[in-house]
């Protein structure tokens, strides 16, 4: 290549001028933008001799004639560079030289290198037209979408592009294309902000159990013809009554309550005699966790065909694992019995059961529920009480139901309470492995019998943790304590039904190393699902309050500098407020919804009174 001074040259895909040939293995050239630049000769390619004073080269040249003529006339042989530019201009010069590179590196018309240029073929120029058509088509649309959703009036045709966006908001993918092109922050709360404003999503689209790896559309299935009872024999209890009490509408009863004059009786659902450690219902339940209670819906731990053979009171005779309990001189529980039964179960709700407290058998399980209950406060149990509630959304409907502290409700939970203290001692006596739980308490927390109190006394509190050694359960007032009454809903509670069956009828049971893997497997999900069910209950009461406009009564629980946290009772709802008044814990005040940031789960409030 002959290089000669003020020649013009190709250098990165740019034209360059060379300023001097000699006193270097390096040439200098000058740089289409005004600069100069050393380079070796390797970098570059001639475009023309020259000389060429000045980088001032026109684009977009007029070919004298139709370029698909000049391409025919070069096919099927070859031209070099100043060959082609006196075919398309009729002469060759820096300018029309320059010209017919950009036509080779266009890549429409011709291919090959400056020496050696072929023309392509008129069906090759057709398809690439077609592709850039096409491109060109693709880039104005996006660039119409932007616009549209920049402005918020996306049209039914936008929707396989809100997809990728909507995908990203449910923790389908891990970064959005398109919200970057929005320059729009890549956080689900942002994409479902832009998903709303839209109107591409309302809000009734509840994201948390999809980015938690939940569907909520999945079919349940209830095929209970698949499931069947082990052959083993059962006590034959059904003679005497048995009551399963829960909340109305409630789908998986696992446990009811028995008397007999002097002994207890609990009888819980015994899945545990179908899903056998290890088998593939025991996986399936194992990697569930427990049930999911979200406002949609249930989704349970186990197959429905499981849940329809063991709940209680589903069939006119259900299979139980019934714990035979009495108190002893200190009112602590204990187990004179664990077995098999069969019972015959009658259901009801918590204000069906609270009209016959001072009646029959009620009267006697109440009184023996809160020996217990004193006892457990004697020995330092803490109880908090705080308003709850129960949401439930059906399409567009929602309702929230506020729930009633009843003394049956209190029943039944003390009746849970003294199995799962028998049922840890007699664990402890005979060195089974199950999962305890235990809870610490500071000596300085002071109970308090009103919101605020218990509020920051709540506040305080450690958590309680699962393990395989028996430790004080401070909270509930208990020397221990283990979870036994919902083998339908939690998986723990089934792991320690598996090991009581496996002891019971002289089977090996599994051993400490397996159970504590169990569990901590287990405890990984506790607290994603804590925060799904918290997340969806969340969602839905600020659903529920914008759509009714809702006001009504807030207590003040705690307060710190100019702002103080509240609970509505009403709806169990607690949320963060600004106080421009001197206010005492536990005042009450008006207020009345003032707006809402539906993807980051806050409310705004104002004060009416």
């Amino acid at each position: 290549m002959d290089i000669k001074l003020n020649c013009l040259v190709l250098y990165k895909s740019n034209p360059a001028r060379v300023t001097r040939t000699t006193g270097s293995e390096k040439l200098e050239i000058e740089l289409h933008d005004g600069g100069s630049k050393s380079v070796r000769h390797k970098d570059i390619q001639l475009i023309h001799e020259g000389p060429i004073t000045k980088l001032d080269l026109k684009k977009n040249l007029s070919p004298k004639e139709d370029i698909l003529e000049i391409c025919s006339l070069i096919e099927p042989s070859s031209v070099n560079l100043s060959e082609l530019s006196e075919l398309l201009y009729g002469k060759a010069t820096p300018q029309t030289n320059w010209s017919a590179w950009e036509l080779l590196n266009d890549n429409l018309y011709f291919k090959g290198t400056i020496d050696k240029i072929e023309a392509k073929s008129e069906h090759e120029i057709n398809e690439i037209i077609a592709k850039r058509n096409a491109k060109a088509a693709a880039e104005e649309e996006k660039e119409n979408l932007i616009s549209r959703i920049k402005n918020f009036k996306i049209v039914p045709d936008d929707t396989k592009f809100m997809r990728e966006i909507e995908q990203f908001a449910l923790g389908k993918t891990p970064s959005c294309h398109l919200m970057d092109q929005l320059e729009i922050e890549q956080t689900q709360e942002k994409a479902h902000e832009l998903l709303l404003r839209t109107g591409y999503w309302n809000n009734f689209v509840n994201p948390y159990p999809e980015r938690f790896g939940i569907s909520l559309k999945s079919s349940l299935g209830s095929d209970i013809s698949k499931y069947h009872l082990a052959d083993e024999e059962r006590k034959d209890l059904t003679q005497f009554e048995a009551f399963a009490i829960d909340d109305e509408g409630c789908n998986d009863p696992d446990d009811a309550l028995s008397f007999d004059g002097k002994f207890l009786y609990v009888h819980i659902a015994d899945a545990a005699s179908l899903v056998t450690p290890g088998s593939e219902l025991d996986a399936s339940a194992m990697n569930m966790a427990a049930s999911l209670y979200l406002p949609e819906r249930t989704l349970p731990m186990l197959p429905a065909g499981v849940n329809e053979l063991f709940a209680l009171g589903f069939s006119e005779i259900s299979p139980a694992l019934t714990f035979k309990l009495t108190l002893d001189s200190d009112n602590n529980s204990k187990l004179a019995e664990v077995f098999p039964s069969y019972v015959k179960v009658k259901r009801m709700t918590y204000v069906e059961a609270e009209e016959l407290l001072d009646s029959g058998n009620f009267k006697s399980i109440y009184e023996l529920t809160r020996q217990f209950y004193n006892k457990r406060m004697t020995e330092g149990a803490i109880e908090l009480i705080f308003p709850e509630s129960k949401i439930k959304v059906d399409g567009n409907k929602i309702e929230i139901k506020n729930i009633p502290q009843l003394k049956s409700r209190g029943l039944v939970e003390e009746a849970m309470l003294m199995t799962g203290q028998a049922v840890a001692d007699f664990a402890i006596k005979n060195n089974i492995i199950i999962p305890f739980s235990t809870q610490s308490v500071d000596d300085d927390i002071i109970v308090s019998n009103n919101l605020a109190g218990m509020f920051n006394c709540r506040k305080k509190m450690r958590a309680a943790l699962i393990q395989t050694s028996p430790e004080r359960h401070s909270g509930l007032g208990l020397a221990h304590y283990t979870k036994a009454t919902s083998p339908l809903r939690r998986y723990l509670d089934l792991l320690l039904h598996q090991q009581l069956r496996a002891f019971i009828s002289n089977q090996p049971l599994m051993s400490e190393d397996e159970v504590s893997k169990k569990i901590t497997f287990i405890q990984s999900f506790a607290r994603e699902y804590r925060a799904l069910e918290s997340n969806s209950n969340r969602h839905w009461t600020i659903v529920y309050m914008d759509s009714r406009k809702w006001k009504g009564e807030a207590v003040l629980v705690n307060k710190y500098d100019n702002k103080g946290t509240f609970i509505i009772p009403e709806l169990a709802y607690e949320f963060k407020l600004p106080i421009d008044r001197e206010m005492e814990l536990n005042s009450k005040i008006m207020i009345s919804l003032n707006g809402i940031n539906l993807p980051y789960l806050n409310c705004y409030f104002q004060v009416t009174i």
